[in-house]
């Protein structure tokens, strides 16, 4: 699980908004620097920026 330190806004359809102090669950890390994951919040899935987060401590 990831939390979101910063608020992100989706540039492409695929992209996945963050909200700052969110938890997101990350499904794949890509090669270029970017996640795969979803909202804990609202299930939607979608790629953001990886060093948009942290991982939180279970």
């Amino acid at each position: 699980i990831y939390l979101a330190l910063y608020a992100y806004k989706p540039q492409k359809n695929d992209e996945l908004e963050l909200r700052k102090g969110e938890m997101y669950r990350v499904i794949e890390k890509c090669q270029d620097g970017w996640f795969k994951g979803t909202s804990l919040r609202s299930g939607m899935s979608g790629v953001f920026p990886g060093n948009y987060v942290t991982r939180r401590v279970q």
